[in-house]
């Protein structure tokens, strides 16, 4: 058939070719006698016909085939456009010509080839899938991991220690110092999820299969710091950072902006005889540390004056010389400032994510339900290498 069709789109170009001439000479004859003769005129409309007759056989193909492709990709409309013999056959000057009302047809093409008023086209997918939000997870690279191979971590951390270590006469008592210690325990918790999506997506489309994989780990791993940081306790929760007891709350009053709520964190931590390493705060909040004014009417920015500075490109912000870890899952109001050797996050096992297909009544669905999941527990060790700080309450009084 497309051997055919050349030879007919051959023929039907070399006899628009013989009727251009025909009607290139009819013109002149025209316009040396005004009058055509019958020969040429004859000669322009037997073109003609065999014109209409070439291009009509050239339509009725291309609707077989577009009907062979319809029924190829079960479309259900086909596709249909109006090149330039069709747009002449059609046209008001060769219907008077072709009756005898004129001696000559002509007509001015349509340069917008377009599809019929209830043609639909073949819709052009484009690769992969446009992605949703993903939050960066900017907290876990920064909190100690271990493994756990129970599920539960037991461990002793100080609770006490009184140094009396003194200088002492010879032959009298020798001071006592004071260590105590407490018992812990942190359950092992597993952090699940699902979602059900059909076979046939997932077999028709492997990008869809690796972006669902990326969205259920991402899930978890996501979980995983919000109980981190905000965690009670309580069930089936973490223990983390903000839970009654992990951490120290640092007074704000007097410290008249966030700026020296911040500095008096990092010193009580070093006063503790622990190192500060990092701020954590919500970026609402940082955006509004950036942009604190020194003074009414002082059009210059707090920020300016030393007590931030940035390296990374700019990328990342150091308040008092620590950096600022920003993150959407540090509750807004809240900034914390912590020792790496504060807390620990002990990982059972990895994120996993896995298919089944033996689930409720998948099989009768053609379902696959995609599980993810991780375990893991957060055992803060040294409250007192935790500072938090209530940005809200912030005063000059």
């Amino acid at each position: 058939m497309s051997e055919y069709k050349a030879e007919l789109t051959a023929g039907l170009e070399k006899v628009s070719a013989q009727l251009d001439s025909a009607i290139g000479k009819q013109n002149a004859e025209l316009q040396d006698s005004m009058k055509a003769s019958k020969k040429t005129n004859d000669t322009v409309s037997a073109l003609a016909e065999q014109f209409v007759a070439m291009n009509a056989d050239l339509v009725k193909m291309g609707d077989n085939m577009t009907a062979f492709e319809q029924s190829r990709q079960s479309a259900s409309t086909k596709e249909v456009s109006q090149g330039m013999g069709a747009q002449f056959v059609a046209s008001d000057s060769f219907a008077d010509f072709k009756a005898g009302r004129a001696n000559r047809a002509s007509f001015e093409a349509n340069t917008i080839v377009t599809g019929g008023d209830n043609s639909v086209t073949r819709h052009e997918q484009l690769p992969g899938v446009v992605p949703g939000a993903v939050r960066q997870l900017t907290v876990l690279p920064t909190v100690s991991t271990g493994q756990a191979s129970s599920n539960i971590i037991y461990y002793s951390r100080e609770l006490l220690w009184t140094n009396n270590a003194a200088g002492t006469a010879e032959g009298a008592q020798k001071p006592e110092s004071v260590l105590t210690f407490e018992e812990k325990t942190v359950p092992i918790i597993t952090v699940p999820h699902f979602l059900k999506a059909s076979k046939q997506a997932l077999e028709d489309s492997t990008f869809l299969a690796s972006y669902i994989d990326m969205r259920m780990a991402h899930g978890v791993r996501n979980k995983i710091e919000q109980q981190i940081i905000t965690g009670d306790g309580v069930g089936q929760n973490f223990s983390g950072w903000l839970a009654s007891g992990n951490s120290t709350a640092t007074d704000p009053l007097l410290t008249i902006d966030i700026y020296g709520l911040a500095s008096k964190m990092k010193y009580e931590i070093i006063s503790a005889d622990y190192e500060a390493d990092y701020f954590y705060m919500n970026p609402s909040d940082w955006q509004k540390a950036e942009t604190t004014r020194r003074a009414s009417g002082d059009t210059a920015f707090v920020a300016q004056s030393g007590a931030v500075t940035y390296v990374n490109n700019g990328l990342t912000p150091l308040l008092w010389g620590l950096p600022v870890v920003l993150s959407n899952n540090v509750p807004a109001g809240t900034m914390v400032c912590k020792s790496v050797s504060a807390d620990m996050y002990f990982n059972r096992h990895g994120v996993r994510v896995e298919m089944f297909e033996q689930d409720t009544d998948n099989v009768q669905k053609n379902l696959i339900t995609i599980r993810g999941e991780a375990r893991g527990a957060e055992a803060v060790m040294v409250p007192a290498a935790i500072r938090t700080g209530d940005i809200t309450a912030i005063t000059a009084a």
